[in-house]
């Protein structure tokens, strides 16, 4: 993908390997409030091993500001989102909801007709303000500190 403005000054792009670094730095900076370090591991292996597309978003001044996956499960009316994060200190400021409807505009061009998230308590009302709506929690199904809420939004067409 080329890199595509989202904004002024603000650019999204396919991930590449020289992003790793910005990326696990992303992940560093929402541990402990959002992620546990924990699953630090698993997310490196993520961006070593991509199996999805997987978008970064950066901003002129400010470098890589944000990074989220997606694809189309084993049921092909069904996308799902993976492993999004935002800067810190580019939360509430429009980067996670716009990175996010980029990435349901390419799985709404694949042809789904419903998205999926896993996510954690603390992530959750981002995704029901953008119109999910809760399918599952499980009890610390990420980590002891952390519930597995699985969320699922409806997809039109644009």
């Amino acid at each position: 993908m080329i890199p595509v403005m989202i904004r002024q000054g603000i650019y999204a792009r396919d991930y590449t390997a020289e992003d790793r670094l910005a990326c696990l730095t992303l992940f560093d900076g929402n541990t402990p409030e959002f992620l546990d370090p924990v699953e630090r591991n698993e997310y490196s292996q993520f961006l070593d091993d991509l199996p999805c597309p997987y978008l970064v978003v950066s901003s002129v001044d400010g470098g890589v500001v944000g990074a989220g996956g997606y694809y189309v499960t084993e049921d092909p009316c069904v996308g799902a989102l993976a492993w999004g994060l935002v800067a810190r200190a580019w939360h509430k400021r429009g980067v996670g909801s716009e990175l996010l409807q980029l990435r349901l505009s390419h799985l709404r061009a694949s042809g789904v007709g419903a998205v999926r998230v896993r996510t954690s308590q603390r992530s959750r009302g981002f995704f029901e303000r953008s119109g999910f709506r809760v399918v599952r929690v499980v009890p610390q199904g990420f980590t002891p500190v952390l519930d597995s809420v699985e969320l699922q939004l409806a997809l039109h067409a644009a």
